[in-house]
C-alpha cells in the first residue's frame, strides 16, 4: 500500500533535484527511503535530505533542471511499510474512521479527519455535532487501529473539546 510523503514544488538546482513539501512527521521517516513513485511510476532515490522544512531528492531518470520541472505539482507516494514510524505514533489514514470512546464507555462518535500541526486536532462526527478536539499527551489516549477504536481520558476530553454544531 502506498502513502502519500509530500508534493514536489519546484526543481532545485540544475542537476535534477526536486524540492517537496513534507507531509510526514519529518525527516526521519523518510530518510531511509529507496523508491518513491510519482503517477504510478517508480522512481529510485539516489540521494534525499531536509533543509527548512522541505525534502530534497534526487531521483535515477531525472538528471537535469527540465526533468525535475515536468514534475512540478506532482504528488510523491512511498510504501508505507517503508516509512519509519515511532512507536506510539500512526499514520492519519489508519486514525480516520476509528470511533471514539471516552474512559467512561460512552461512545462520542467517529474520527472523520486529523488536521496535523504542533498537536494534531481531530474532527469527530458525533451525535452532539462536528466535534474538535486536540490529540494532548494528558488525554491518555488507547489507539486501537486494528479495532479501529480510540479511548480518551472523559474529564480531560470535556475540558478539551469544542462542538460546532448542536442538535
Amino acid at each position: 500500500m502506498k502513502i502519500l510523503i509530500g508534493k514536489i514544488v519546484k526543481p532545485q538546482g540544475i542537476n535534477g533535484e526536486v524540492k517537496l513539501v513534507d507531509y510526514t512527521d519529518g525527516f526521519s521517516a523518510v530518510s531511509d527511503l529507496e523508491e518513491v513513485y510519482i503517477d504510478d511510476k517508480s522512481y529510485k532515490i539516489l540521494s534525499i535530505s531536509s533543509r527548512d522544512g522541505a525534502l530534497f531528492i534526487c531521483l535515477r531518470g531525472v538528471f537535469d533542471r527540465n526533468a525535475a520541472e515536468l514534475l512540478r505539482g506532482k504528488e510523491v507516494f512511498a510504501d508505507k511499510d517503508k516509512i519509519n514510524k515511532p512507536d506510539g505514533s500512526y499514520f492519519i489514514e489508519d486514525l480516520i474512521g476509528c470511533k471514539l470512546f471516552i474512559s467512561s464507555g460512552k461512545l462520542i462518535g467517529e474520527i472523520t479527519d486529523v488536521a496535523p500541526a504542533g498537536v494534531d486536532v481531530f474532527t469527530v462526527r458525533s451525535y452532539e455535532g462536528e466535534a474538535y478536539f486536540p490529540f494532548l499527551k494528558d488525554l491518555n489516549a488507547e489507539v486501537d487501529v486494528e479495532n479501529k477504536k480510540i479511548t480518551v481520558d472523559a474529564k480531560r476530553f470535556t475540558e478539551v473539546v469544542l462542538y460546532k454544531d448542536s442538535k
